[in-house]
């Protein structure tokens, strides 16, 4: 039967098959297989270990210059691609100097060339915080209405002052201020807080008065303007006082005269200046300019504590290389734009 004959052929056919391995033939035959590496054929991590294993063993100092010059090398890669327009100015240090303790870098408002230093108290309040305590940083003006796209990324919708510290991006002025008074701290950098409590609140609605009294619109002869005039030198009458009585420190006990002693420090709260100056000197600078400029406003002869403060603070680079040229401050203000620099 054809059954029987069927059945013969397949005892036949699984004779066969039984001697063939198919593993080999799948192997030998698939084309979508790659072929395999040869016997000696070592991969990349197994020479990268075999190199390192015959090497020479590396000392610690070698070891540590490499990571130098490695931290020296990405210094100079941020600080060349912050902006395109505006290159970074490195205070307190040189290219030379060797790798930075810190990454710092400010980024302060800009001037009416979108280039310089601009009329902003909150920026050149942390230009001289960091110039202060001595640590190198950059610092780069920044345009906010032509924000570079890098800056977009560093620090999306913020506007200038904002801080970059070791990498932590920082936008609030006031914790600005906290971060770098708690990473840089004594012995290595000098402390900028103020020891006497009443130095920190002093002189502290002196700007809000001035403001008021720049936006008023009136005549000079308006009673309303003389109102607004005597209440700044209010405010400034309190802050001369304070600036002419001794601090508890400079008191002498064992004095015997009948007048009033009266304080020879030079700053608020002492000889050396503090964050307190960091917030009230830019302030009091724009008093000065945009008053005299713009309103014809001057603070009072009769305020010598306040004169001689300012002349002090003339004296240190740490305020008058950070504040902004008058110029700036009166266009600020609603005067004339400055005429470029010549070359």
């Amino acid at each position: 039967m054809d059954y029987d004959r069927e059945r013969e052929v397949n005892k036949s056919g699984d004779s066969d098959e039984g001697e063939r391995d198919y593993l080999k033939e799948y192997a030998s035959e698939d084309p979508d297989l790659p072929p395999p590496p040869p016997k000696d054929y070592k991969y990349d991590f197994e020479e990268s270990s075999e190199a390192s294993s015959q090497a020479e063993p590396r000392s610690l100092a070698a070891m540590a210059d490499q990571v130098a010059q490695q931290a020296v090398k990405s210094e100079k890669s941020a600080s060349s691609s912050t902006t395109d327009e505006n290159p970074s100015q490195l205070v307190n240090g040189d290219e030379e100097s060797g790798p930075r303790t810190h990454q710092i870098f400010l980024y302060v408002k800009a001037g009416s060339d979108r280039e310089c230093i601009g009329c902003c108290p909150f920026s050149q309040r942390l230009f001289m915080m960091l110039w202060l305590k001595g640590v190198v940083f950059n610092v780069t003006t920044v345009d906010k209405a032509t924000k570079p796209k890098q800056l977009k990324d560093i620090a999306p919708g913020a506007n200038p002052p904002f801080l970059l510290f070791n990498g932590e991006e920082l936008t609030d002025v006031q914790k600005c201020e906290d971060y770098i008074e708690a990473e840089l701290y004594p012995p290595r950098y000098p402390k900028l807080a103020c020891r006497h409590p009443a130095s920190n609140t002093i002189g502290v609605d002196v700007f809000a008065k001035f403001s008021a009294l720049i936006k008023f619109n009136g005549q000079p002869t308006d009673p309303r303007r003389k109102m607004l005039e005597q209440r700044l030198n209010d405010s400034l009458r309190k802050l001369n006082k304070y600036l002419g009585e001794p601090l508890d420190d400079e008191i002498d006990a064992d004095d015997d005269d009948d007048e009033p002693q009266v304080s020879s420090r030079k700053f608020i709260d002492g000889d050396c200046m503090t964050i307190a100056d960091c917030n009230l000197l830019p302030k009091l600078n724009i008093i000065r300019v945009a008053g005299r400029e713009r309103i014809q406003y001057e603070i009072p002869e009769e305020f010598a504590g306040i004169h001689g403060y300012l002349t002090n603070a003339d004296s240190c680079e740490e305020f008058t290389q950070t504040c902004p040229a008058p110029g700036e401050i009166v266009w600020a203000y609603g005067g004339r734009k400055p005429r470029p620099a010549r070359n």
